[in-house]
């Protein structure tokens, strides 16, 4: 019997979004992964590009936050706030993310803003002042949002390094650390990467 996203405790809400976009069973890191992410626990997981990876933290972070229509929303410390942050490497990836994300969202509805450099910053930064659930981009514009102060880490409580390695490898690393320190100790951290050298 093949496993289902309801055997590995994923909420109906979400399950009902996958299947309405084809998708009924988990890949093998997505089994791995969920039950472990979705009960706050920090993780690594390595896997080839293309083998789910991006669900394998995304269903677990939707899980792990709270949106607008749920009850208790208005009783969060900061309302609107992000309780999700996803970085990538690169553009495309931060897109594909999010793509992957408003599926596996599509009927709970979480607020999902992606962010990266070469476009303005108007449209992004009144998407944070109206309030998002999740935001997901390129470390560079994420740093340039803090400094800002147009995006509040605060709240974060579940931090994905997605391909982890290659943000390093790309001298991200000062930016990546910078942004981290925005973001409270008590979250949850996902590091999710295709290679994952012992450093």
């Amino acid at each position: 019997v093949q496993t289902t996203f309801a055997d590995l405790g994923v909420i109906p809400e979400t399950v009902e979004a996958l299947a309405s976009v084809g998708i009924l069973h988990p890949f093998p890191i997505q089994s791995l992964a969920i039950p472990i992410a979705v009960n706050g626990t920090d993780m690594i997981g390595q896997a080839r590009t293309g083998t789910g990876k991006t669900l394998a933290f995304g269903v677990s972070l939707l899980q792990r936050i709270t949106v607008p229509t749920d009850p208790g929303y208005a009783d969060l410390v900061k309302p609107g706030a992000p309780q999700a942050l996803v970085m990538c490497p690169t553009r495309e990836l931060a897109l594909q993310v999010t793509r992957d994300l408003a599926d596996a969202s599509s009927v709970r509805r979480a607020r999902v803003l992606t962010v990266y450099g070469g476009v303005g910053y108007d449209l992004q930064m009144n998407t944070l002042t109206t309030g998002v659930d999740v935001v997901v981009g390129t470390p560079g514009r994420l740093l340039d949002l803090v400094t800002r102060r147009a995006l509040d880490l605060s709240s974060v409580k579940v931090l994905v390094l997605d391909e982890a390695d290659e943000m390093l490898d790309l001298g991200f690393l000062p930016d990546v650390e910078r942004l981290i320190s925005k973001t409270p100790k008590s979250r949850q951290t996902l590091l999710f990467s295709a290679t994952m050298p012992a450093a």
